[in-house]
C-alpha cells in the first residue's frame, strides 16, 4: 500500500529538513491510502486521530483481526466484560473469574490464558491474581510485575508561519524525521520527530508563544489569525526505565466490581529531560530553517509516566529474577500464562509501540499454536 503524500506543511518542512542533510520520510499510518481488504480509501478527514472513521478507512483490530477471528470459527467476542482475576491451579492457569455485561460473576476456564489489557491494566490483574504460590500476584515472586512503566514523553517546538500553511485535510500527520533517534556521538536517547495531527480549536487554544496572554481580546485575536499558520514538530522521545516508575494496586480503594484499582508511583528518570530539551532544539532549529518567523519549544519529560503509548510492566527477559516473562512472552513459572501487550517491552523505542507490539503478539501467537494447538487446546 503506498504512503499518504506529504501535505503543504509536510512539504515545507521536508525541504528544509532535507537541506540540513536529514531524512524526512512519509509516516507508516495504520489508515487505507487505497481501497483495501472490501475497506474504503481515506477521504482526508481532519478529524481523523480519536475519531471513529466514517468510511473505515482506519485500521484497528475491529476491522481486521477480530471479524476474521471469528469468521474461522474459532473465536467468540464478548463484549463489555471485565476480568477480576487469573484462577490458578498450581503452577498453572486454569481460567478466569469476570463480569459479563449484565455485571454477573462468570467463570471461564481456559487451557492457556493470554493477557493483553495494555501495560497498566494487564499488570494491575496480574497484581490482583494471588494464590498461595504467587501470594504477591502471578509472575511477581521477585517483585517485578508493574515496574518500569514507560509511556513515551512527548517534546518538540512550535513554528509561527507569515502565511497560512496548514492545508487541513487528513489525516494530518504525514512526515517523520528519525535522524535523531540514538544519537551516539552526544549520548542521547532521542526519538522521532513527525508533523502533528490537525487539533481542533480548543487544542489550538493552548498553542501560545511564551509569556503570550492564555485568556482575553489578544488570546481571541492570536487565534483567529494563526490557526492555520502554526506547525508542530513533535515526538515521543524514548523513556529511559526506571524501576520506581510502576504499577501496583491499592486493596483499600476498589472499583464498581470490587477490583483493587490501580496506583501509580515514582516518577521519570532525569535523563528523560535532558532528552526531551535536545529532541525540542532539534525540531525547533528545522521549523527556523523551513522560514518559520517565530519558534519556540515545548518540552516534555516531567511528571509520571502511564499515559499513552504504555510498556514496560511486564517486561521481557531471559531471567525471572529481572523479567516477567520469558522471550515467548510467557509468564516465569507458569506454562500456559502468556501476556501479549506492550507490558513485555524493555525500552518504548523512539517511535509508536504499535507496530512491534503487532509483531510479538503474531510471534507469541504463533508459539502457542505450535506449543498446545497439538494437545487440542482452547485458549
Amino acid at each position: 500500500m503506498p504512503a499518504f503524500e506529504f501535505n503543504k506543511e509536510a512539504k515545507v518542512v521536508a525541504a528544509a529538513a532535507e537541506r540540513m542533510g536529514l531524512h524526512p520520510f512519509p509516516i507508516p499510518m495504520l489508515r487505507n491510502s487505497v481501497p483495501y481488504n472490501g475497506r474504503a480509501a481515506c477521504i482526508r478527514n481532519r478529524t481523523c486521530c480519536g475519531y471513529a472513521c466514517p468510511v473505515d478507512a482506519k485500521n484497528g483490530t475491529q476491522n481486521t483481526v477480530i471479524p476474521k477471528a471469528i469468521e474461522s470459527g474459532n473465536c467468540e467476542l464478548r463484549t463489555h466484560c471485565v476480568v477480576a482475576e487469573i484462577l490458578m491451579d498450581g503452577m498453572r492457569a486454569k481460567g478466569v473469574r469476570y463480569f459479563d455485561e449484565n455485571n454477573e460473576e462468570k467463570i471461564q476456564t481456559a487451557d492457556v490464558v493470554v493477557v493483553a489489557a495494555s501495560a497498566c491494566e494487564s499488570a494491575r490483574l496480574l497484581l490482583n491474581s494471588r494464590t498461595s504460590l504467587f501470594p504477591n500476584g502471578i509472575g511477581n515472586n521477585f517483585d517485578n510485575v508493574g515496574r518500569n512503566l514507560q509511556s513515551h514523553a512527548y517534546t518538540g517546538a512550535w513554528g509561527l508561519f507569515d502565511y497560512d500553511i496548514l492545508e487541513l485535510n487528513g489525516p494530518g500527520a504525514t512526515l517523520g524525521i528519525s535522524d535523531f533517534n540514538h544519537n551516539e556521538k552526544e549520548g542521547i536517547i532521542g526519538g522521532v520527530l513527525c508533523t502533528e495531527f490537525y487539533v481542533l480549536p480548543y487544542g489550538f487554544s493552548r498553542a501560545r508563544p511564551p509569556s503570550y496572554p492564555k485568556w482575553g481580546r489578544e488570546h481571541k485575536k492570536f487565534q483567529r489569525q494563526n490557526y492555520r499558520r502554526m506547525v508542530r514538530l513533535h515526538g515521543p522521545v524514548q523513556d529511559v526505565p526506571t524501576p520506581g516508575m510502576r504499577v501496583q494496586v491499592e486493596d483499600s480503594v476498589r472499583d464498581f466490581w470490587g477490583i483493587p484499582v490501580t496506583k501509580f508511583s515514582g516518577s521519570r528518570h532525569p535523563l528523560d529531560r535532558k532528552h526531551c530539551q535536545f529532541l525540542s532544539e532539534k525540531a525547533a532549529s528545522v521549523l527556523r530553517e523551513a522560514g518559520a518567523k517565530q519558534v519556540w519549544m515545548n518540552v516534555g519529560g516531567l511528571g509520571r509516566a502511564g499515559g499513552q503509548h504504555q510498556c514496560g510492566t511486564c517486561r521481557m527477559g531471559d531471567d525471572p529474577k529481572t523479567s516477567v516473562v520469558d522471550p515467548n512472552c510467557k509468564v516465569w513459572g507458569v506454562d500456559n500464562l502468556y501476556v501479549g501487550d506492550g507490558g513485555v517491552l524493555v525500552s518504548a523505542g523512539g517511535f509508536n509501540p504499535v507496530l512491534t507490539i503487532m509483531a510479538l503478539a503474531y510471534r507469541t501467537g504463533a508459539h502457542i499454536a505450535g506449543e498446545f494447538a497439538k494437545k487440542g487446546s482452547a485458549a
